[in-house]
């Protein structure tokens, strides 16, 4: 359940411990075993899921720093990407994904991998009706787009939050077709796996004035 050497090398470039690393390669045991029971990633190779799906998340480690409080994963699946932050080392995490079948997979996947982040199987409305203004970090991969995941953005940060996308070839149009309704500042990094993807950090977040 190795990773290529290049995925390893861009790892290790990322800081992350061997603690860490050994935590990696059990969740991706997990979840290469049950992926095969539920529909969590595409088919494909180990090697696929190491760097298509674990090093493309990973990559955006670096960008959420150690006096960050707690994170909020929206969507999280297959456990992409707050599970890694987790893994990582990350505190004070949140999974939230409205599959039952998904959210049992995070808990076993969680339990292998040594750590314990907090999983809510709701929808997201539900899941923050009680916590606006609770989050320093909101994470999301392959779930909405920019334009929908707004209103979450904003109700569950905190003022001085930020979000962090991980989003695919037509961030720009996303973040044109969001600026015609929200106020918001960002931030782009192009991916280091490729395809034109991006990590967007976003903060700032206001709706637009309906009467202006």
């Amino acid at each position: 359940m190795s990773p290529p050497k290049d995925v390893l090398n861009a790892l290790t470039k990322l800081g992350v411990s061997d603690t860490a690393f050994e935590g990696l390669t059990t969740y991706v045991a997990v979840l290469d075993k049950w992926r095969q029971r539920i529909n969590l990633i595409g088919p494909g190779s180990i090697d696929d899921i190491w760097r298509r799906h674990v090093l493309d998340s990973a990559q955006a480690w670096p960008q959420i720093t150690e006096t960050d409080g707690p994170l909020l994963d929206l969507g999280s699946g297959a456990g992409l990407p707050g599970l890694i932050f987790s893994i990582l080392g990350a505190s004070n995490v949140t999974l939230v994904d409205s599959d039952q079948r998904k959210a049992v997979f995070l808990r076993e996947a969680a339990r292998a991998a040594g750590v314990k982040p907090r999983i809510v199987a709701q929808r997201f409305d539900a899941a923050l009706s009680n916590e606006a203004g609770s989050y320093d970090v909101v994470t999301a991969r392959a779930v909405a787009s920019i334009t929908k995941l707004m209103p979450m953005l904003r109700k569950a940060l905190k003022p001085e939050g930020y979000a962090l996308l991980l989003k695919g070839a037509q961030t720009e149009k996303e973040l044109t077709e969001a600026q015609k309704s929200w106020t918001l500042r960002y931030a782009l990094t192009p991916s280091i796996t490729g395809g034109g993807g991006q990590i967007v950090k976003i903060w700032g977040i206001a709706q637009h004035d309906r009467g202006s």
